[in-house]
């Protein structure tokens, strides 16, 4: 009897995993243990017990509800502080951008006109007129805390000083024993900064005839109500001042954000120098160091 011939191989489910040699093998292993993807059910495979319990089903809805509810909640929350800080972040660019491009450019303006006053006073045109309520009298220098200078104005009504530090009517004028008071304010193109002054600091003010050297003494922050700064003799109303009260007084709105009290510069005059229109700046105008 002839010896029987050998079976043809069986290639089951798990011919992905046989040596090469065996080619006839299907390239594609069926849905078996050693798939690589996961087996989907068939769709008549029945669902585990309980699957369509109502309550079941009930609490899966309830559950997803409560989840979207307090994911709602947290990002609208997020999004609305998010744009809170945006708009904050937009009004601190216009308050040191877009307000000071604006007074720098009324200051080019005010320092004009002021040039125009000056030359015309020279040749005799118009005397020396008094100037009005917001019109330029004279230039303040400040090195140590603004390379340029700023152009100053009559009157402390915000209307005055909506754009330049303003005289204080009842105050002196510079270089006049007294009290020559200014107020700006508290904006970086302004007064911000006259909180960086140091005693020994220098403050130049600059009129038609004169460079007025002023030194920096000290500063003192006050209630808004003190106005006791102004006086004729700082801090001492109803005293006469004597012959070394030439005193120069700046002040602004302060905390830096707010205005329920004012930080106050006190300055005294230390040298007085005549003025060349064709002339230079005297070193303590420009140079910090002086």
């Amino acid at each position: 009897m002839a010896p029987a011939e050998p079976a043809e191989p069986d290639f089951d489910t798990t011919t992905a995993l046989r040596p090469p040699k065996l080619a006839k093998a299907p390239l594609v292993p069926g849905p078996d243990g050693t798939a690589i993807l996961p087996v989907i059910p068939a769709d008549d495979v029945p669902a585990p017990p309980g699957a369509e319990s109502a309550a079941r089903k009930k609490r899966t809805v309830k559950r997803h509800r409560g989840e979207g509810g307090v994911r709602s909640t947290v990002r609208g929350l997020g999004e609305a502080l998010i744009t809170l800080g945006a708009i904050v972040l937009l009004y601190a660019g216009y308050e040191v951008f877009g307000v000071s491009g604006e007074i720098n450019s009324e200051q080019d303006t005010l320092s004009t006109d002021l040039d125009t006053m000056w030359e015309a006073e020279e040749e005799g045109d118009e005397g020396s007129p008094i100037p009005e309520l917001g019109d330029a009298f004279a230039r303040m220098w400040a090195p140590d805390v603004r390379a340029e200078s700023w152009t100053l104005v009559e009157g402390t009504e915000p209307a005055d000083i909506e754009y330049a530090p303003g005289r204080y009517l009842d105050g002196a004028m510079p270089g006049e024993q007294g009290n020559f008071t200014l107020a700006g304010h508290n904006v970086p193109a302004i007064f911000q900064k006259i909180r960086d002054l140091q005693p020994g600091d220098k403050v130049v003010i600059e009129t038609k005839d004169y460079f007025y050297v002023y030194e920096v003494q000290e500063h003192v922050v006050v209630d808004e109500t003190q106005v006791d700064i102004t006086a004729p003799v700082p801090g001492e109303p109803g005293s006469e001042p004597g012959d070394d009260d030439y005193w120069l007084t700046l002040f602004t709105c302060h905390p830096l954000w707010d205005n329920y009290e004012r930080y106050v510069v006190y300055s005294q005059l230390v040298e007085t120098i005549e003025r060349d229109p064709a002339g230079e700046l005297p070193p303590a105008a420009i140079d910090p160091e002086a």
